[in-house]
């Protein structure tokens, strides 16, 4: 199997299902991972991730509310926000109508108003999200980004018919964009943390050998897997509290 292929594969199927208010047909399913010939236990592991991601195969009804893992340190934050939203006007279609056709025609106010009246589907969407690992907070602030990124673009589009598409696609843009920072920065911390760890098994290692602490040069003189950066690197982010390794004067 091409793993860059299955990656995108894998990132089309998400976004489906999250427009499909997380859920994926089985005919979707089919469609876009069968033409990689899975093996039953890649099929397994690929359905066990739709899982971990609260994405269900079916259609959705309308009706399931999705039950929210809250950050409990900043839930009062988010109650508050939430509460918020709900004091905001209540607007019937013919009047969303009216104001993203009076959006669409540059109008300013109706602008001020289209964005308002789509905070709240900002923060339904945000909720299809929250599964991947980020704050539901960071999510919705994330696509508030992207709801004004979109009403600043309404003069791009040819129809008004348009408008409801681009918002929801450009929220939904950068949510991923957010999701894909975040799992690319833990993967450098991972990174990260995983070298550090290796320093410092190497550094005790030689350290009982010679019976003293050892210095950045000699442990990369011993172990050519390390670089010097790599070494100092380390000792500044553990405040030089790595067992057997000499480094005072780097941090001082």
């Amino acid at each position: 199997m091409n793993v860059t292929e299955y990656k995108s594969t894998l990132d089309r199927a998400v976004r489906l299902a999250h427009e499909g208010h997380n859920y994926l047909a089985e005919e979707e399913y089919q469609n876009l991972f069968g033409p990689l010939k899975l093996t039953e236990e890649q099929d397994t592991l690929t359905r066990q991730y739709f899982e971990s991601l609260n994405i269900k195969f079916g259609e959705w009804d309308g009706e399931e509310e999705i039950d929210l893992p809250l950050d409990t340190e900043n839930g009062n934050y988010l109650k508050f926000y939430l509460e918020e939203l709900r004091e905001l006007p209540k607007y019937t279609e013919e009047q969303k109508k009216e104001i993203i056709h009076k959006a669409f025609k540059d109008d300013e106010e109706a602008k001020a108003a289209l964005l308002k009246m789509y905070l709240t589907d900002v923060v339904d969407i945000a909720k299809l999200y929250v599964y991947h690992g980020m704050r539901l907070e960071d999510l919705i602030g994330e696509g508030n980004i992207g709801l004004m990124m979109a009403i600043d673009l309404l003069g791009t589009l040819d129809s008004e018919d348009e408008v409801d598409g681009l918002i929801g696609k450009t929220v939904m843009d950068a949510m991923d964009a957010a999701i894909n920072r975040d799992n690319e920065e833990r993967d450098r911390m991972d990174k990260v943390i995983e070298k550090i760890t290796d320093i410092g098994k190497a550094a005790k290692e030689l350290s009982e050998e010679l019976r003293r602490d050892v210095t950045p040069e000699e442990l990369v003189e011993e172990n050519s897997q390390f670089t010097l950066e790599d070494v100092i690197e380390a000792i500044r982010l553990t405040g030089n509290h790595i067992e057997g390794l000499s480094g005072r004067h780097i941090i001082e």
